[in-house]
């Protein structure tokens, strides 16, 4: 006869961690920052709490009559080479717009609808994105919701004038069928999706190469795979000499990496990613990449007050 003693012990379990679930689901729906990062680090395992983080912030499902609908965050990263200026363009926005969609619609597939917000956006733009912020962002494609307009200050990413930057084309997918699911890897579906963004958003500028541009993904995935590209872009034009990370003493979600780099023009840079954006995971590919390309410096460095570029943007 089977042993069953340690069914009651497994069923507790996995109603624990159903609860915990459930209690980090209400505080993200609620804005509650205090309370999720609380349920966070009662967690046993780190990484797992981080990614499931990771994954309620950038998720929504509501009804609309009878049906439920499932909507989730998803970003096309874009590397903007030296000499071009596609990201916040607006007007070359507007003369890309309908190529890129056509191309998303193809490579998404007929099951899953797509809302993508105008315009490539930069790096320093999303990073600004707390979890309340995401929330906003996946209202606005809740029927007859009317969330209200979102403004915070943004430090620029400072770079030299020669240096690639990086972007984000920005969209929620809606799905009837269960969480949004993108299509499995094609090469070549993915590289004409790839063309396609890129031709679209190239300003024809002769003297310097054509986007990067990567498949779309889930935040968590999407934001450090381009931070990683980015990276070693700009360690290759410019070079990184060094670099540190420390986090910031007002939330345990972000951390701060500072840049020294190979330029007189621009000798530091710095930029943040936050926790519920990359997971732990994606942080620490981040680092590691970082400590493969240049030595980590021993003492914790922050630009100068002076130094930063801060700037009101709306985040609508």
């Amino acid at each position: 006869m089977m042993n069953n003693h340690n069914q009651p012990l497994r069923t507790a379990a996995s109603d624990q961690a159903g609860l915990w679930h459930s209690q980090l689901g209400d505080a993200i729906k609620h804005s509650d920052e205090a309370r999720m990062w609380q349920l966070i680090n009662t967690h046993d395992d780190q990484e797992e709490a981080h990614e499931a983080l990771a994954t309620l912030v950038s998720r929504m499902a509501y009804r609309v009559g009878e049906r439920v609908r499932f909507n989730e965050m998803f970003l096309l990263p874009v590397i903007q080479p030296a000499g071009n200026t596609l990201i916040g363009n607006d007007g070359l926005w507007k003369q890309a717009s309908f190529a890129i969609s056509e191309a998303l619609d193809t490579w998404l597939g007929k099951r899953t609808f797509k809302t993508v917000f105008n315009g490539v956006r930069p790096f320093d733009w999303v990073s600004t994105w707390r979890t309340g912020i995401i929330r906003s962002h996946l209202m606005r494609t809740v029927p007859g919701a009317h969330p209200e307009k979102i403004s915070a200050m943004v430090e620029d990413i400072v770079l030299p004038r020669n240096a690639p930057q990086l972007g984000f084309i920005c969209m929620v997918l809606t799905s009837e069928h269960g969480w949004p699911q993108l299509p499995a890897t094609n090469t070549m579906r993915d590289e004409r999706l790839k063309k396609v963004v890129g031709f679209a958003l190239d300003e024809g500028n002769t003297t310097s190469p054509r986007p990067i541009v990567l498949t779309p993904d889930r935040v968590q995935f999407a934001l450090p795979d381009a931070v990683g590209v980015w990276l070693l872009q700009l360690h290759e034009t410019i070079g990184i000499l060094g670099w540190s990370a420390i986090p910031i003493a007002s939330t345990p979600d972000v951390v701060k990496i500072t840049l020294r780099l190979h330029s007189d023009e621009v000798p530091w840079t710095q930029f943040v990613l936050r926790k519920h954006q990359t997971g732990l995971q994606g942080l620490d590919d981040t680092m590691r990449l970082l400590a493969s390309l240049s030595p980590f410096m021993d003492t914790p460095n922050d630009m100068p007050a002076s130094e930063r570029k801060l700037r009101a943007t709306d985040l609508t």
